[in-house]
């Protein structure tokens, strides 16, 4: 899942790490369950399918091998780049022709894997789909303890560049953390002078290049927002109804983003995605806008997540 580049570099004086042995099993896990559900999903896709179908079937595929969902599955279509999840009772379906990304998170007891991979629905996107997969092969074959993300950003704008294509500049990869989807690093589509931080052992990391036949820079969509998290701040609310629904938010996703879908079992007479958007318009949700390139572009994405323990570079979600 990705993350808009200027919320930047916040952690560069970050304390060292420390990952045990058992810590390290968590992540193996769950890029294996990752790895697993991915390639269902990409076996199941096809035009007219339902997006809530596809939905459902990933993540309770998830839930199933003994893993959770880190964040609800986006499935970006086209132009999209992502943060789209169906809502409940969603009828959009996968079109006849395009691109369609598909990002999915799992965690073991709060240590993440980020996967995404891209499907060319009719063949005629099969290059912009093989070259974003090339490109991020590219970055791992080169990925070491001490690389810099500035050297990350060259490698995915160079080989992007070599097949014609642009990389989305306002995308990028990121650090990974115990419940903590984007810990604080970012890591650029492109070699940005200010990205001089290093990839450190015993941290985990989303690799995560975007290519574009449109602008190279996403705008968000406001209106469409089906993804949230809860924010830390405290808050107050005279309906208790509302109240015990942002608590059991609180103690279910432990900070992780959700959706409306997740919450069904909560209330059968309430309208829980109108109450989300109430809460997001209020600030006591944070919101994931739809995020696009310009209309009648294509995006692709791959993204793998790393380990790097013991100063090896361990690539979880190919297992």
């Amino acid at each position: 899942m990705i993350f808009i580049l200027w919320k930047i570099y916040s952690k560069q004086n970050a304390d060292v790490i420390v990952l045990n042995e058992e810590e390290f099993k968590k992540y193996l896990r769950a890029g294996e369950i990752a790895s697993k559900v991915m390639k269902e999903i990409i076996r199941i896709v096809r035009p007219g399918m339902l997006l809530i179908e596809i939905a459902e079937k990933a993540e309770n595929m998830i839930r199933e091998l003994g893993g959770e969902p880190a964040f609800p599955i986006n499935i970006s279509i086209g132009n999209e780049a992502a943060h789209y999840t169906p809502l409940i009772n969603d009828l959009k379906k996968i079109p006849e022709s395009g691109v369609v990304k598909i990002d999915l998170g799992v965690h073991v007891d709060g240590y993440i894997a980020d996967m995404a991979r891209s499907i060319d629905l009719d063949g005629r996107y099969r290059t912009l789909v093989d070259a974003v997969d090339d490109v991020l092969n590219k970055i791992l074959i080169n990925v070491k303890p001490g690389i810099s993300a500035k050297e990350i950003g060259r490698i995915a704008e160079t080989y992007a560049r070599r097949y014609g294509f642009k990389t989305v500049r306002n995308l990028s990869g990121h650090m990974l953390d115990r419940y903590v989807l984007h810990a604080g690093y970012n890591i650029p589509n492109y070699p940005d002078p200010l990205a001089i931080w290093r990839l450190k052992n015993n941290n985990a990391y989303a690799i995560e290049p975007f290519l574009t036949t449109g602008s190279g820079i996403v705008s968000e969509d406001k209106n469409i927002v089906s993804i949230y998290s809860l924010k830390k701040t405290k808050f107050k609310t005279g309906d208790k109804k509302i109240g015990s629904i942002i608590k059991i938010i609180e103690e279910r996703f432990k900070g992780l983003p959700f959706c409306g879908r997740w919450l069904k079992d909560l209330d059968v007479d309430l309208d829980i995605e109108n109450m989300l958007r109430s809460l997001y318009k209020e600030g006591v949700l944070y919101g994931y806008p739809l995020l696009s390139d310009l209309p009648g572009s294509q995006v692709s994405q791959a993204e793998d997540t790393i380990v790097i323990y013991e100063n090896q570079v361990f690539v979880t979600t190919r297992r």
